[in-house]
């Protein structure tokens, strides 16, 4: 595990020195801060899922298809070395970081939508 946190590190590196395009200012941001929670040893699972949905929203102006091929490689790469590690992960413990549970409410959705 310890090896693998390294890797991830070394990757989010390569990818914040080499990608200096503005288009994607905010999500270089994210890489700081996941990478400084990396090096404080926090929780590997929450970062690795926090760091897909912030790669999946890197550049929204692809469509859902093309939202990881169409990014620069060295971002690619830090998916492609999650992704595998997030699916042996066990649906259990997944659960436990992305659902907060179903709470059934009486009058229908108090969400307000445009």
């Amino acid at each position: 595990m310890e090896e693998q946190r390294q890797k991830l590190i070394d990757l989010m590196d390569t990818a914040y020195n080499d990608i200096q395009n503005p288009k994607f200012n905010d999500f270089r941001k994210k890489l700081v801060e996941l990478s400084q929670e990396l090096n404080n040893d926090e929780d590997y699972i929450k970062i690795m899922l926090a760091l897909r949905t912030d790669l999946l929203q890197a550049d929204l102006t692809l469509n859902l298809k093309n939202r990881i091929s169409g990014l620069p490689a060295e971002y690619s790469a830090i998916y492609y070395f999650i992704e595998p590690q997030l699916k042996a992960i066990d649906a259990k413990v997944l659960d436990r970081y992305t659902h907060f549970g179903f709470i059934p409410l009486k009058f229908g959705s108090t969400v307000k939508y445009p």
